[in-house]
């Protein structure tokens, strides 16, 4: 209209609100013809609020207002127009409208577009089709990409860093564009463009403006954002009628924190946590230490565990209690447990001063390489990430724990170094069973310790310093007869030099192998979790928020609390 502001009751003399009033009106203010295409936006729809007595929507029989019935009614009448379309943004919550709102009008169909984040493909076409608004109009792929570094390998990194939330991806675009600008050099390799990404500075101003509800929650939705990190670190997907509370939907509470879903398909997304966020949830000083580990777990994962990898909750359950195990001052009988069996682990004078979540992770997190044990697809690591880890972990020379169709790598990994004594533990964790009914036996557990302890010691141990030494704790649900009879129902450490089960395999020397009973088993995880992941996984091999219940996620949540 070229005025700077209009007053509500001015515009509804000047357009009077029926729709057979609006396109006409619009095309005029717009100087368009009537057979020229017009697209109409509609945005946040699902956020009219008639609490103030600004609008009036019609309730349901049973009391519950619907504002989409009433909306789509008028588009409804809106549709008659001719060359005219729409787009509706709003919540799915209440959302209920199929084809059949348009009957009598064959011409018109409603196509429902999920707001997702951008895959790799889509955020390469980003970036070819971005223009700079310089008189060149140079794509944007141009001025960040070299003859060494790809759109695709930018496309990877972005992805990493912003997990593909259109905003977040867009704000990282353009301060890549400013660092690039500002030393005239675009970036080498996507090493180079990684480590610019992950600089507390860049992170902090890129996701700033979206993480401002997260940082003034409640006690009560601080429980929830503790379940949403489990969920995103464990790869636990959810449907979108999955609720919290009789009142409250699980998708909703994920928007209104400000948080981030990938679908999977129609009914089923995956809880998304941009790295960017990590940053400033870490440096908020209401961020317990439990959040600070989950955090920093995700920080250290490669994105593909958003999208590719099966479900790991009994691993990753597993992996945090030993790091909290490890950290707490408080006494705990698993520790004292290991201290009896084990006098290596008794001299490394635990507990640790410091938590790091990375050596936890990055076992957890897995490749796209898939294994097949109990009947289920697991993912395993590729030769060159196991190389990569054990040289992290243990600080000496690469390592390569061998892989083939029955590989069987440990879960988790970590190092202890005492200090007091100049004595280096790697301890490698082989979580095992999964509930098969007729538990794990003999050859499942000298199956381990050779891919693991064979290895490290011929590469490592072999020429290292003695006070470098490596331990592979089996932890089982559920140990075969045979198993449980001859360990007596107790843990067992074997030590350097002593033979398992006739003979079949050797402990190399600095090297040990515990196995923990199943009464045992219960300090790591309490009985009812346990019965309650059984039941999970005995529905899917990949189960669902649903599946696993809130109550027994609230269980998990308190009883990491518990070790702080």
């Amino acid at each position: 209209m070229g005025l700077p502001f209009m007053k509500p009751d001015e515009t509804y003399r000047h357009i009077p609100p029926y729709p057979k009033f609006l396109t006409p009106e619009l095309r005029k203010t717009l100087d368009t013809p009537s057979d020229q295409y017009l697209l109409v936006a509609f945005d946040e729809v699902g956020v009219l609020d008639e609490s103030r007595n600004e609008f009036h929507f019609k309730r349901t029989h049973d009391g519950r207002v619907r504002p989409y019935n009433d909306f789509f009614g008028i588009i409804r009448k809106l549709c008659k127009e001719p060359d005219l379309f729409f787009i509706v943004v709003g919540k799915r919550k209440g959302l209920s409208i199929k084809n059949d709102v348009a009957s009598g009008l064959s011409k018109v169909i409603l196509h429902f577009i999920p707001l997702s984040p951008l895959d790799a493909s889509s955020i390469v076409e980003f970036l070819e089709k971005s223009l700079l608004k310089t008189p060149t109009q140079e794509p944007v792929c141009n001025v960040l990409c070299s003859s060494s570094f790809s759109v695709n390998e930018l496309a990877d990194s972005l992805l990493e860093c912003t997990g593909g939330v259109p905003g977040l991806l867009t704000r990282a675009v353009n301060m890549l564009l400013n660092y690039i600008i500002a030393r005239n050099q675009p970036f080498i390799s996507k090493e180079e463009c990684l480590t610019c990404m992950n600089d507390d500075n860049f992170r902090r101003i890129c996701a700033e403006p979206f993480v401002e509800r997260i940082l003034i929650l409640d006690e009560d939705r601080k429980s929830v954002f503790d379940i949403l990190l489990m969920m995103a670190l464990y790869r636990i997907p959810s449907k979108v009628d999955d609720r919290l509370t009789s009142e409250s939907f699980l998708y909703d509470a994920v928007t209104e924190m400000g948080l981030y879903r990938y679908p999977i398909d129609e009914n089923t997304f995956q809880v998304l946590i941009p790295k960017v966020f990590v940053v400033i949830f870490k440096n908020d000083p209401s961020i317990s230490s439990l959040e600070k580990i989950l955090l920093g777990s995700l920080d250290v994962e490669p994105v593909d565990c958003f999208f590719y990898s099966k479900c790991r909750v009994f691993e990753g359950i597993v992996a945090l209690r030993l790091v909290l195990m490890l950290s707490s001052k408080n006494r705990n009988e698993l520790r004292e447990l290991l201290c009896q069996l084990s006098p290596i682990w008794k001299q490394m004078k635990l507990p640790i001063n410091t938590i790091s979540p990375i050596h936890y992770i990055k076992s957890v997190v897995s490749s796209r390489e898939t294994r097949n044990e109990s009947n289920k697809s697991r993912r395993t690591f590729a030769n060159t990430e196991w190389n990569n880890i054990i040289r992290e972990t243990l600080y000496l020379e690469t390592i390569y724990i061998p892989l083939d169709a029955t590989s069987h790598s440990p879960d988790i990994i970590f190092k202890l170094q005492s200090p007091v004594e100049p004595k280096v533990l790697t301890v490698g964790v082989a979580c095992k069973g999964r509930w098969k009914s007729e538990g794990i036996g003999w050859s499942d557990i000298i199956d381990e310790a050779k891919k693991f302890l064979d290895p490290v010691y011929d590469q490592v141990l072999s020429s290292a310093m003695d006070y470098h030494h490596c331990m592979l704790i089996i932890v089982s649900t559920k140990l075969s007869l045979n198993v449980s009879n001859e360990l007596g129902n107790q843990s067992r450490c074997y030590s350097s030099g002593m033979f398992i089960r006739n003979d079949s395999f050797k402990v190399p020397d600095n090297c040990e192998l515990v196995i923990l009973c199943e009464r045992d088993m219960e300090m790591l995880i309490d009985e009812e979790i346990l019965n309650g992941l059984e039941r999970a996984f005995h529905v899917s091999d990949n189960p669902t928020f649903w599946d696993f219940g809130l109550d027994l996620l609230d269980r998990i949540r308190n009883s990491f609390l518990s070790w702080q």
